[in-house]
């Protein structure tokens, strides 16, 4: 529903909308055009022969273009996630369909824990490279109607529907075994805090849900301190 639920993004996943839309008023116009020309008697000229593949062209050309924005306009550049005014959106279609199943949502936040501290050890380079891995291996865990987008900075956030009722333990967990498959070359261990909240049973609105997976994202870097690697994933 104006959305395509992807977990690996790239240009290849351009919607063709403006190019559909353009095409579709053309061929609209040339229809009309011809029962003109029929039923009124009007001549055709050759030349609508020639020009009838260059009225097509340009539309789709036009249509690319604005598909292209759209898409961009959708996605961070640097990880190939959505971006926070789609996550938006997307709840809100999402929360609309839930409510007449009576559905829950699963809300997960998601930060790598003391990434100034990799950024200035390795330098910007590698914080960014680590943002696009971490980012890739979040895609590859998520099904195929989850969303996931980088909320900002070291930060991401994952919607996703139809949950179970052990969503929060079995989502972790194949988190962890997803991200035990990493290996990085720098002598390091990347960690992330994860923070879970569930519509509409810690929220029925995407602030009120996020801010509850924000504190127990919070309590997970503190439980770590503590040696409670519970809700700690390392690769």
């Amino acid at each position: 529903e104006g959305i395509i639920f992807i977990t690996k993004t790239g240009v290849d996943d351009v919607q063709y909308n403006g190019r559909i839309y353009a095409l579709a008023i053309v061929i609209l116009f040339n229809i009309l055009r011809y029962y003109y020309e029929k039923y009124f008697d009007v001549p055709t000229d050759f030349n609508y022969l020639i020009l009838g593949p260059i009225f097509l062209l340009i539309p789709w050309w036009a249509g690319r273009q604005y598909d292209l924005a759209k898409f961009y306009s959708e996605i961070d550049p640097l990880t190939n996630t959505y971006n926070r005014r789609i996550v938006k959106e997307h709840f809100q279609r999402l929360e609309n369909k839930v409510k007449k199943e009576n559905g829950q949502i699963g809300i997960v936040m998601i930060d790598i824990n003391n990434f100034k501290g990799y950024n200035d050890t390795y330098g910007h380079d590698k914080g960014d490279q680590l943002l696009i891995e971490f980012a890739s291996l979040l895609k590859q865990h998520a099904a195929k109607n989850d969303l996931v987008a980088r909320w900002g900075g070291d930060e991401f956030l994952l919607i996703v529907p139809n949950i179970t009722e052990h969503f929060k333990s079995t989502y972790i967990a194949g988190l962890h075994d997803e991200f035990k498959k990493v290996q990085f070359t720098e002598s390091t261990t990347i960690k992330a805090s994860v923070g879970i909240a569930i519509y509409p049973k810690n929220g029925e609105t995407l602030e009120t849900l996020i801010n509850a997976a924000d504190i127990e994202m919070y309590n997970s870097k503190k439980a770590m301190k503590n040696n409670s690697l519970e809700t700690v994933l390392t690769y």
